[in-house]
């Protein structure tokens, strides 16, 4: 710092401070204004561009020392789980579909889809016939939504009871399923 009254000028004073500030280092506010104020004349602008590196010297205190971890980010996409159909399916453990015996079903058609793509369609994942007595089928769930097409047919291959469940997950496993209109 120079001696005072040696060749100062408001230039100088807001040098001072601005090397001050990048050398990390935190200077005495008041003092500056007080020096400047003593040069006597108009200082609102050199006061004003000392405030500013005053904002510089805050904005840098305040920054974190280490970088921020990003907040964890929630899926793009959740859906709910629905169903719609004839018939009655209810969860039955961890991942078992089960619905009642139906007298006039001579057998069920299984088929499992699933949508990777949360704008994509649902593609045939696998697909089954069970006999017209099951009464469930154990269900691969995982994070990707599932759509089920369960279809029961008479002798005939009449088809006479139905449910199709979809956006079934392992999130949405557990919630309360949508229930839709049918249009049988």
């Amino acid at each position: 710092m120079p001696a005072p009254g040696a060749g100062l000028t408001l230039e100088t004073i807001i040098d001072e401070a601005r090397a001050l500030v990048a050398a990390g280092k935190s200077p005495d506010w008041k003092e500056l204004r007080d020096r400047i104020r003593a040069l006597g004349g108009d200082q609102r602008d050199a006061l004003r561009r000392l405030e500013r590196v005053g904002a510089v010297h805050r904005a840098r205190a305040a920054s974190p020392a280490a970088p921020v971890a990003p907040a964890p980010r929630a899926p793009l996409f959740k859906s709910r789980a629905t169903i719609t159909g004839n018939m009655d399916v209810r969860r039955d453990g961890a991942a078992t579909l089960a619905w009642r015996a139906e007298p006039k079903v001579t057998g069920w058609e299984i088929r499992i889809s699933e949508r990777p793509d949360p704008r994509g369609d649902y593609e045939v994942r696998e697909s089954g016939e069970l006999p017209g007595d099951a009464t469930s089928v154990e269900l691969p769930i995982g994070d990707t939504p599932l759509r089920v097409h369960l279809l029961g047919r008479d002798r005939g291959g009449r088809l006479v009871r139905r449910a199709i469940l979809s956006g079934i997950t392992r999130e949405t496993w557990g919630d309360r399923w949508q229930r839709r209109a049918s249009a049988s």
